[in-house]
């Protein structure tokens, strides 16, 4: 698995590196040989991501190492995804180095993989992790979106900063709908684990607090005063909460969904 990550990892830098000179030069070759190397890179994670789910039996959600690398992985395919939709090559300028990032932490954190404990073999607990980092990705996305909007929101170019308006709400709708999944799921799975739907703990209390973020998020797109900058500027600000509820709390706090 190890060397399909090392590969994966220069495929992602070498896309981004072109991509970027793809933007500066105006050249067609490098914007071809971005997406080539991307969806080769990806492919490659893929193949990784199946190595460690067959050898462990179950989706990669029991360690750091692997939810940052399947987090990196699900970043990468949304970022593919709006390339396909949108013909659009800035937003990855952003989530490929993200994505690279995580995957250098994963490498960084590897731990050997292994069935899961018997607390944790249900269906809702596996729904519940793979929803929630497919749901950390396009809220990813949705900060990529934004933050280039409030880069060109001065600009002239009127339809490109309602495309990353659109690629910003949509993702927001998007993750909000597998973060709901997630926390339905979890509290499945809570309920089952330990006979209550809520514990009161960081990582409950903060997975909370993101979800109900990204619904105002997602509201306040329809409220007129809020569309446009201040949407943007609310969810590069969510970006960063979800990263304190991944990261921060799990790091710094004692809980239950400490790895």
């Amino acid at each position: 698995m190890k060397p399909y990550l090392y590969t994966t990892l220069v495929l992602y830098l070498l896309s981004f590196i072109t991509v970027v000179i793809h933007h500066r030069t105006g050249g067609r070759s490098f914007r071809v040989l971005s997406t080539i190397a991307l969806v080769g890179g990806l492919i490659l994670h893929s193949i990784a991501l199946g190595i460690r789910i067959y050898s462990t039996g179950h989706a990669p959600m029991a360690s750091m190492y692997e939810t940052l690398v399947f987090y990196s992985w699900t970043t990468v395919l949304v970022s593919l995804i709006v390339v396909l939709r949108y013909s659009e090559r800035l937003t990855e300028t952003i989530t490929v180095p993200v994505a690279s990032v995580a995957l250098v932490f994963a490498l960084a954190n590897e731990s050997e993989g292994g069935p899961l404990s018997l607390i944790l073999r249900t269906k809702w607990f596996e729904t519940h992790v793979t929803t929630s980092f497919v749901a950390y990705a396009l809220f990813t996305l949705a900060f990529s979106g934004a933050v280039l909007y409030l880069v060109y929101e001065k600009g002239e170019d009127r339809e490109l900063q309602r495309k990353f308006q659109d690629i910003t709400s949509r993702s927001i709708l998007w993750g909000f709908s597998f973060f709901s999944v997630s926390m339905f799921a979890g509290a499945v799975w809570a309920y089952l684990a330990w006979g209550m739907y809520w514990l009161w703990e960081p990582k409950v209390i903060w997975s909370f607090i993101v979800w109900f973020y990204y619904a105002g998020a997602m509201h306040a797109y329809y409220v007129r005063e809020w569309r446009g900058k201040g949407l943007a500027i609310a969810t590069v600000i969510g970006f960063f909460v979800v990263l304190f509820t991944y990261l921060g709390v799990g790091l710094l706090m004692k809980s239950s969904h400490t790895f």
